[in-house]
């Protein structure tokens, strides 16, 4: 039964997608470079390494020391970025798992996203890996992107290239622009009738002369009452710089990384820097952190241990939005003065580790420690 629907899913070995280069107007794009255009790299990188960052706690102790010692290789950072950088790329990140004879763990040994296949065709997961032969699932640390199938992760890129192509054009275009001194289109028209060789040896005058960054400022002569007039284009540069925006909101939209994270200017739509950075966690991080979380529990610990990510760093409010809530929590009573300071990283003062509580807080017969000697406030006589 599992054979026949594992038959269904797949058709033949599963690998990374690699898509030719085609012969359109369009540039190509794919996992391998879509990397190069300043919204994608940032929005990866980024992902990429808050994951890495984030302290993360296992409880099983092998698989914990294991994730904060990968290999001889590279630090725990490294792997981490490097295998959630393939994750965004190509939808699916691989790491051999060693063992030694005993079964203890051992180390995690990257695998380049693209030499890895899938093979199913027996009934049984079965890894070809282009540096260590077959695999069995076990062997396999297998970090997956959203996909249908629960078994092989899709590429965020080639699921919507479309849009990464628009950005690449745009790019392409700026670029032509650019290296023709931003001139605009123009045409040189004449008064009378032209040959066909007079139109080509005025052209090439002009392209000679005045075409590329070489040539700006030059100054142009025209003849025989021949004028310029300049061919309106549907982009001109407001019209690129708002199909750049778009690009760029569509880039936010594909890895779910705020706009503004991407250094585009999108105006008073966010409240707080706390909400932002929360909206960021939640919407986006989160969901690749429990890729992470789920795959250490199949492949290096067991259903029944705990892993955590910190991510509070990430989502840390501002100093006045800080020194607010600490406030309304000193003067509640619920924190201790020390407390609010360790949660400041500052040292511990003698005599705040006491709770303030307000004279008009304090139950019946109860005493108030205000820091002060409440006796002597009440008339007691003091006891020499």
């Amino acid at each position: 039964m599992l054979r026949g629907l594992l038959q269904r899913l797949f058709v033949g070995p599963y690998s990374a997608t690699l898509l030719s280069e085609g012969s359109g107007p369009m540039p190509f794009i794919g996992p391998s470079n879509a990397i190069r255009y300043t919204p994608v790299y940032r929005a990866i990188t980024l992902i990429s390494n808050d994951v890495a960052r984030v302290d993360l706690e296992v409880s099983a102790s092998g698989a914990d020391s294991l994730l904060k010692s990968p290999s001889r290789w590279m630090s725990a950072f490294e792997f981490r970025r490097a295998m959630t950088m393939q994750l965004l790329m190509w939808g699916n990140a691989f790491a051999a798992i060693n063992r030694t004879r005993g079964g203890e763990l051992l180390e995690l040994i990257l695998l380049e996203a693209d030499s890895v296949t899938l093979d199913v065709s027996t009934g049984a997961m079965v890894y070809k890996t282009r540096m260590y032969g077959d695999l069995t699932a076990d062997q396999v640390f297998h970090l997956k992107a959203p996909n249908v199938t629960g078994i092989w992760g899709e590429s965020p890129i080639n699921l919507c290239k479309t849009s990464i192509q628009l950005l690449a054009a745009q790019e392409d275009m700026a670029l032509k622009a650019y290296s023709n001194a931003g001139n605009p289109k123009i045409a040189l028209v004449h008064p009378g009738p032209l040959s066909l060789e007079a139109r080509q040896r005025i052209m090439q005058d002009y392209e000679q002369k005045h075409a590329g960054t070489a040539n700006t400022g030059k100054p142009l002569v025209l003849a025989e009452g021949m004028r310029i007039e300049r061919i309106s284009s549907t982009l001109d540069d407001a019209g690129l710089q708002a199909a750049r925006q778009y690009s760029v909101g569509d880039v936010s939209r594909l890895f779910g990384v705020p706009a503004s994270y991407l250094s585009e200017a999108v105006g008073p739509t966010y409240g707080t820097l706390e909400w932002l950075s929360r909206m960021y966690v939640d919407a986006c991080l989160s969901a690749w952190l429990q890729v992470w979380r789920s795959e250490i529990l199949t492949k290096l610990a067991t259903p029944f241990d705990s892993v955590t990510f910190d991510t509070d760093a990430l989502v840390k409010p501002g100093v006045a939005e800080q020194m607010a809530a600490l406030r309304t929590g000193v003067e509640g009573g619920f924190l201790t003065r020390n407390e609010a300071r360790d949660m400041l990283d500052m040292q511990p003062l003698e005599g705040l580790d006491d709770p303030i509580v307000a004279l008009n807080m304090g139950t019946g017969g109860g005493s108030t420690n205000l820091g002060t000697d409440t006796s002597a406030q009440e008339g007691t006589p003091n006891d020499f």
